[in-house]
């Protein structure tokens, strides 16, 4: 039987691969990273030609408004992204297992909805390694900054510690029929949304409004200019949610625009002018 272990990220897939070239053990599995930032921009009929590039357009505007992610190389390679993570369903091949790799955050969440919606025709035996779960039950610590060890929830498979990996495995568990019948009927509900913004609340898959990280944004800015990326910085840092520095830059340069912001600087490049309130 085939065995493919399916992780969304870059960097859930960098540790998987790396994890896995020091072991032997798995060197017939094959893996499958989809590239995708499921909690930001559009996922309406995203499995279609027509959902790619609404999606595209999105993230065309957002990246051309936070600086040189924006060259057409970079969209190119974001097109192409589209395009081999909406054909997963070629990659994996009938009566395959698969492994989906998954933590506490939204883009994991809907993720597992969009490879089940993918694959519901292809036979697939599924089961899951939740790396949250895993980092609860060992109760994972990490020191603070008194050098002191304190609990730590692992949200997402890029975060782990790559030597924790082999053990994390161990733990893998079977999805159910039903459970994979839920998330094919919750992805096609959440194929039909507008909704350009989603956050996890009490595991819930909720959509919230573009403006939502606005509020935190304001807060961590002060009357004293400072550096835009370190405000982008520490908004990520104290948020409960898995949110990138992208969408967040993005939402800096919108309150620019609004006139909730100043700015000093090139505002081509995130780390190189800074932002205060007026």
């Amino acid at each position: 039987m085939n065995v493919i272990h399916i992780s969304f990220g870059d960097s859930a897939c960098g540790n998987l691969k790396s994890a896995f070239h020091k072991s032997k053990e798995h060197q017939n599995e094959q893996i499958i990273c989809i590239n995708k930032d499921f909690s930001i921009g559009p996922i309406y009929k995203l499995e279609s030609n027509e959902g790619m590039q609404e999606r595209k357009q999105w993230l065309k505007e957002v990246l051309t408004k936070t600086g040189p992610a924006s060259e057409r190389d970079y969209l190119d390679w974001i097109e192409t992204t589209l395009k081999k993570n909406s054909q997963i369903a070629t990659e994996v091949p009938t009566d395959s297992k698969v492994i989906l790799w998954h933590g506490g955050n939204v883009s994991d969440e809907i993720g597992l909805r969009f490879v089940a919606f993918l694959l519901q025709n292809k036979n697939i035996q599924f089961e899951e390694v939740n790396v949250t779960e895993y980092s609860r039950h060992i109760e994972y610590k990490v020191r603070d900054l008194q050098n002191q060890y304190i609990p730590h929830v692992i949200r997402s498979l890029g975060e782990m510690p790559p030597e924790l990996i082999q053990d994390v495995l161990q733990m893998k568990k079977n999805m159910s029929h039903l459970t994979i019948e839920s998330l094919i009927n919750d992805w096609e509900k959440w194929s039909q949304t507008k909704d350009v913004l989603r956050i996890l609340l009490n595991g819930k898959i909720v959509a919230v409004s573009e403006d939502y990280f606005d509020a935190s944004i304001l807060e961590n800015t002060s009357k004293e200019y400072q550096k835009a990326s370190r405000i982008v910085g520490e908004v990520m840092g104290e948020n409960d949610q898995c949110i990138g520095d992208t969408y967040l830059a993005f939402r800096v340069y919108q309150l620019i625009q609004q006139g909730k912001l100043s700015y000093q600087g090139d505002l081509g490049f995130l780390g190189k002018f800074e932002i205060r309130l007026p």
